[in-house]
Formats: C-alpha cells, structure tokens, sequence
C-alpha cells in the first residue's frame, strides 16, 4: 500500500533583534510546524527539542490587517503531549515591540494552570485554525503572519522571547517515519546555521 502524503511544512524560531539576549542560545532547541489537517484546516505544532530544562509558555500570531480573515476559529490543545495544558490569550508577546511588522497579537495562546502545563522538552503543542494552507504558508514566508514564542525557566530564572524564521517552501512529506527523518534533518540544518550567523556576529 503506498505511503500517504501529507503536506507539513518546518519551521525555527530566532531571537528578537534588539530583545533581550538571555536566551540566544536556546532558540534553536524550539521549532513549530504547519500541517494541512484537512477540510479547511490547520495545525501548528510547537515543540520543545531541547536538553536543559526551559519551558514554552506563550503563543503568539500576529496577523497583517491585509490578511485579515486568514485564520479564524481557533482551537488549542490539538493533539498536545500529556501534562500539556494551554488556554486562549491575546496577551502581549515580550518584546514584541522589536519586532518589524508585529501588529498586535491577533490569536494567541498561554499556559493553563502553571508551569507544569507548559511544553517542557521533549513535548509539544498543537493549534489548529481554519484556514486555507497554500495560503497561510504564503503569509508565514512573506511576513505578513508572524509566529511569536515566550519561554521561562531560562538559566537565572530568565526568560526570553523569539519570533519564527521563514523557510522558502514546503515540504511534502510521505509516511510518519519519513517525516521525523526529515524533521531532524531541518533541525540540524536550522541550528547549524543559526550558529553561523552567531558566529559572523
């Protein structure tokens, strides 16, 4: 039987230029993908692939007035890890003001419950909007929706804010084990350049 194909697109995040620093290092350890969940639908799945122990906190979109009507209805805890708990917030991402284009955070999402609900490393968190997915990974790659994070429990208590970095096209993806294989590809491809514009720096 031949493998079915699913539409997935991978994303990383980067540090807000201008922001606070605290937490560079770690922007490589979180990622998000967008997933064409059928029938009109998307999900976004945030994950958290990191090694110390630092916790997703915050979701934020912002939304270009020009696309306005791009996603609606959106539904939080699609398919989360277990433990992990968040609840609808429009509140204001950290930093946000640095951010060039950023207006306002026009869906969003938080942490219900305390930090234990967060998505700690090695799980995630899935949002899922009605939308049209040609159409939003076209926004997502020209800037006019933009996907913001907030992580706590940094180094110090610290925490830190990060926006996603666009990728230049989709990936089609065949299978569920082709698809970590190639996710972990890009996580490697991501990190290996995010340190080299660090180190260019």
């Amino acid at each position: 039987m031949p493998a079915v194909a699913a539409t997935v697109s991978n994303f990383q995040f980067q540090n807000i230029l201008g922001g606070d620093t605290i937490g560079d290092a770690y922007a490589p350890d979180f990622s998000f993908s967008l997933s064409d969940n059928g029938a009109g639908r998307v999900v976004f799945k945030f994950s958290n692939q990191g090694s110390f122990p630092h916790a997703l906190k915050q979701v934020a979109f912002s939304v270009d007035p020009t696309m306005s009507g791009i996603l609606s209805n959106i539904l939080v805890n699609v398919d989360n890890s277990a433990g992990v708990n968040f609840q609808f917030s429009t509140q204001n991402l950290s930093q946000s003001n640095h951010i060039l284009g950023w207006d306002g955070t026009t869906f969003g999402a938080r942490t219900q419950g305390g930090n234990a609900n967060s998505v700690q490393p090695t799980e995630s968190l899935g949002i899922q909007f009605n939308g049209n997915y040609e159409d939003v990974l076209a926004a997502i790659n020209s800037g006019t929706l933009k996907v913001g994070i907030h992580v706590g429990s940094l180094p110090g208590g610290a925490s830190d804010s990060y926006v996603n970095t666009p990728v230049p096209e989709p990936c089609t993806i065949l299978g569920t084990g082709m698809a970590f294989g190639i996710g972990g590809l890009l996580k490697r491809k991501y990190a290996k350049r995010w340190n080299q514009q660090k180190a260019s720096v």
